[in-house]
């Protein structure tokens, strides 16, 4: 089949094409085999949509898709054929699968848009449950704060992985099929579906944009000045009025102000941006009711659909824009801070709250009084600014040795071309200097929390089969984002270049000691160096193999490979 992933589509014969009953009214969710009844049922029943298998997940089922369009999608169709000059939109859901109001509010969707109509500048995509493995972990109570659904999915995968934590490091099947589904719709837009956990107020669904100020300034004043606006006051005119996300934990309270939150590549609208999609995370409140939490993200749905409908065009073509602005930015952010000098008024709708002892511990706690509802002005901070940048090189060399590395950069469309002999080329390295890998594990890492480096132009030896990555090619906001050693969620920082934090030669003191001398005499520079340093580090005079050390470390037995950062640049 040419339709999409040359995967067969599901056709499941069903009786009259019987129609799965949504139980969110009733507080229930769908089972896994339910939900994907619901889609089959839709598949058999219309023409123009279609549910297809995508690949793995670590749960062993296959991820699945559901494609709606205005045509008729038939097996012999090419996926670019189908989306040629209209919007995409890609809509995830359980990604916790705890969090199911996308699940059940994107099958009403489905229902809903092929019934009335699909709007012929759309391509509609539904990821029916991502985390399949936690959705097939049904049980009452691991979302403790949340009021219902009665039974619930477990927000870790089949291998107790989060999946809004592994769109860089890809730890998951599951994270290599989104891949493929993403480059193959290569959507404008993306949503993905959440339950929030936090503060307590009284707006039902809060909303999370891709953080304008580290996406491309195209889209960034795009979303900001345009859709962004458009949105919230299209969902006002609705008994579900919105405000940003409720970034607040704990004992603080949103009357204070909060920030916007920044979704790094590491989450999926961090990842999806890095390819000039534009992303939402919707975010339903815990505590309200589960059938105003369903129907909330659905009327989020459809007003992101009508607002597609209406600027297909402009989207489409801001998303152009923002490519060719892409292809010849030379200098890239990779790690940002907020702003505090700028915020903007937002009136908050909340509730009084009072700080009162606990029955359980005699301390202090925080609650709120819903039936005390207050309207707050505060200050939201929605701006942030880079604290990192780099020059983009005119290649990256990548050796093929660490082949995790060269995996995820193929899943995602760089273009390798293999060095066909031994070669030497002068380049940039970069040299770890500072470093600080977390003390405990993170989903299944220990990430680097802090890292500074120094570079030094170097003569370099690399293998016939490593890969020369030029940067004259698409996808050059999400190969930085990867391969610049200090960006916030580059391969370094998740662990996949640990290996060179490791010495793998050394010294006896005793041996070395004959050798230091004779290097000492043979090389005044390193003398005058080694003079310099010890005037610099008195307390290491007491130390005789700190001494030799850095003689060692400062000539040529020292191995080049400790510390250095195995990606070079090629400048010229």
């Amino acid at each position: 089949m040419r339709f999409l992933f040359s995967l067969m589509a599901l056709h499941i014969s069903l009786l009259a094409f019987s129609q799965i009953d949504l139980k969110y009214r009733e507080n229930k969710t769908l089972s896994y085999s339910e939900i994907i009844e619901a889609y089959t049922n839709l598949d058999e029943k219309y023409e123009n949509a279609e549910l297809v298998d995508v690949g793995p997940t670590d749960s062993g089922h296959q991820l699945k898709l559901f494609i709606i369009s205005k045509e008729k999608v038939s097996d012999s169709q090419d996926i670019e054929d189908l989306k040629k000059d209209k919007t995409v939109i890609l809509i995830n859901n359980g990604i916790h699968a705890g969090e199911s109001c996308g699940i059940d509010a994107s099958i009403q969707y489905a229902r809903e848009i092929l019934k009335r109509g699909v709007p012929k500048d759309l391509l509609i995509a539904i990821i029916p449950a991502y985390n399949i493995g936690g959705v097939l972990n049904r049980n009452c109570c691991t979302r403790a704060n949340q009021d219902g659904p009665e039974e619930h999915g477990f927000r870790g995968n089949a291998r107790n992985l989060d999946l809004n934590r592994d769109f860089i490091k890809a730890d998951a099947l599951n994270t290599f099929s989104f891949y493929k589904v993403f480059h193959k719709l290569k959507p404008h837009l993306f949503i993905d579906t959440h339950t929030s956990n936090g503060a307590d107020y009284q707006y039902t669904l809060t909303l999370i944009s891709t953080q304008k100020d580290k996406m491309n300034p195209i889209l960034g004043e795009f979303l900001s000045q345009d859709m962004e606006p458009s949105l919230y006051e299209k969902m006002a005119k609705t008994k579900w009025e919105m405000i940003p996300y409720v970034n607040v934990y704990g004992n603080n309270t949103p009357d204070k102000g909060y920030s916007a939150f920044l979704e790094t590549p590491r989450y999926a609208s961090g990842y999806t941006s890095l390819f000039n999609c534009i992303g939402f995370i919707t975010e339903t409140h815990m505590l309200k009711p589960y059938r105003d939490r369903v129907e909330s993200t659905l009327e989020f749905l459809s007003q992101l659909e009508n607002y597609a409908q209406n600027n297909s065009k402009k989207i489409q073509l801001m998303k152009k824009k923002a490519d060719d602005y892409d292809r010849t930015l030379m200098e890239w952010d990779l790690d940002w801070k907020l702003d505090s000098e700028k915020s903007r008024k937002l009136s908050f709708k909340g509730y009084e709250y009072k700080t009162v002892p606990s029955e359980v511990s005699g301390l202090d706690r925080l609650k709120y009084y819903r039936d005390k509802p207050k309207t707050y002005t505060i200050n939201y901070y929605d701006s942030f600014l880079s604290t990192q940048k780099a020059k983009m090189p005119k290649y990256y060399v990548v050796p093929a040795a660490w082949k995790e590395v060269i995996e995820r950069l193929k899943a995602n469309e760089v273009v390798l071309k293999k060095i066909k002999v031994d070669s030497s080329f002068l380049v940039e390295s970069s040299y770890i200097q500072e470093y600080d890998f977390s003390k405990s594990p993170y989903e299944g890492h220990f990430p680097l929390r802090s890292l500074s480096t120094f570079k030094k132009e170097e003569s370099r030896g690399f293998l016939a089969g490593d890969y020369l990555v030029s940067t004259e090619q698409k996808n050059r906001r999400f190969l930085v984002s990867v391969l610049e050693a200090e960006a916030v969620d580059s391969y370094l920082r998740w662990n996949f270049y640990d290996e060179i934090f490791q010495q793998k030669e050394g010294f006896s003191s005793y041996v070395f000691e004959d050798t230091a001398i004779e290097l000492l005499k043979k090389n005044p520079e390193l003398k005058a160096k080694f003079e310099k340093w010890k005037n610099e580090n008195v307390d290491e005079e007491k130390s005789a193999w700190s001494q030799l050390r850095f003689i060692y470390m400062n000539s040529d037995a020292y191995e080049k490979e400790h510390l250095r950062y195995p990606v070079a640049k090629i400048w010229k």
